[in-house]
């Protein structure tokens, strides 16, 4: 059973058919954040209202079976060690896989290079573009937001329907899609860094705290490439 329907105090776990209700309600969300603020004219607008209205609608929906961000794995306590352990074991596996194994075949299948030249245009030289997708963005609607709905609601859900292996299968799927802007190789790239994601969330004990420092970081080191103009220093280029 899933651990954090264990503490549900209502008891409503939902079926099969409003399981997926749910995820696709959230999506559809996020587009609608994503949409909304496109429309501001204001570029940064559109990843953070996008992540937040998928967050309050996945938030609803879990109230209403009971169940908290904490029993997902956010604000739960995990020893020091613990936590920099798995956050290591995270940017460690993620750099291998990535550098080492994906890459390289990818390259020997002529897949185009990665894909950044949406975010290279707005960030290369702009410092105040640099911060704000740096602090709000990349530690805010991205570490926290995408590791909340992803590896959190999303992939609890899954596990709901077929189960832990299934879970990790789809939220690295749609997660890869999310970042298609990127290209086929971003997005295959993705993928598998969101399988490692998944996994170690289970392997740590279910909690998203390594997963977000890990996220952070990684996209810490790609907006300071970007700024710097420094994107055949990217991994997947």
């Amino acid at each position: 059973m899933v651990e954090a329907a264990q503490t549900s105090r209502s008891g409503r776990r939902p079926g099969a058919w409003r399981a997926w209700f749910e995820v696709v309600a959230v999506l559809l969300l996020s587009f609608l954040g994503l949409v909304a603020g496109a429309l501001t004219g204001w570029v940064p607008a559109s990843p953070i209202l996008g992540t937040l209205f998928a967050v309050a609608g996945a938030t609803l929906f879990l109230r209403r079976e009971g169940v908290s961000w904490q029993a997902l794995g956010f604000a739960r306590r995990m020893p020091a060690g613990k936590f920099l352990f798995f956050t290591t074991v995270t940017l460690v596996a993620v750099f291998v896989v990535t550098s080492f194994l994906v890459t390289p075949a990818l390259r020997l299948a002529g897949a185009p290079p990665l894909d950044v030249s949406v975010l290279a245009a707005l960030i290369e030289g702009n410092l105040a573009n640099y911060l704000v997708f740096l602090l709000p963005i990349s530690w805010g609607t991205a570490a926290v937001g995408e590791e909340l709905i992803a590896r959190g609601f999303l992939q609890y859900r899954f596990e709901q329907l077929g189960g832990p292996v299934l879970a990790v299968l789809l939220q690295a799927s749609l997660f890869a899609l999310a970042h298609s802007y990127q290209g086929i190789t971003g997005v295959i790239n993705i993928f598998f860094l969101a399988l490692i994601f998944g996994a170690v969330y289970y392997r740590c004990g279910r909690n998203l705290w390594p997963l977000i420092a890990a996220h952070g970081l990684i996209d810490t080191v790609g907006m300071t490439l970007l700024f710097l103009g420094r994107t055949d220093l990217l991994l997947g280029t």
